[in-house]
């Protein structure tokens, strides 16, 4: 008698084991899902936000952000100073830039921040510099 109990504890034990191996493997099959702690955000479209219009002076550019002194841009609120601008690599295809080159651009307000949307060079008229 005392075996008979010993084979059921041990079939038991393997199907509770099996089961429970069972569940692990269930998980949520969408690959779509991200944690509320994701590093990745998504990006919302620029394309509807308004274009704002400005020049200044390159003082640099370090990966992605570029940084000018420029004038401003009343009508979007951006007074003059230096600012640090989002620019991606087709706009810099459209113009030389190295620090101290004078440009003429337009750019949007994102929710991320400030992204040039246009560059372009610009010839010196001053002589006295900016």
């Amino acid at each position: 008698m005392f075996k008979r109990k010993g084979k059921r504890m041990k079939f038991r034990a393997f199907m509770f084991s099996l089961t429970l191996l069972g569940l692990a493997a269930c998980g949520n099959d969408s690959p779509n899902t991200r944690s509320e702690n994701s590093v990745a955000e998504a990006v919302s479209s620029t394309v509807g936000l308004p274009n704002y219009d400005s020049q200044g002076v390159v003082a640099s550019l370090e990966g992605q952000i570029l940084t000018l002194d420029h004038d401003g841009a009343s009508a979007a609120g951006l007074k003059p100073g230096r600012d640090r601008f989002r620019v991606y690599a087709d706009v810099l295809a459209e113009a030389p830039i190295a620090p101290g080159s004078r440009v003429a651009f337009a750019f949007k307000k994102t929710p991320q921040g400030l992204e040039i949307a246009e560059l372009r060079a610009q010839p010196s008229t001053r002589t006295g510099g900016w």
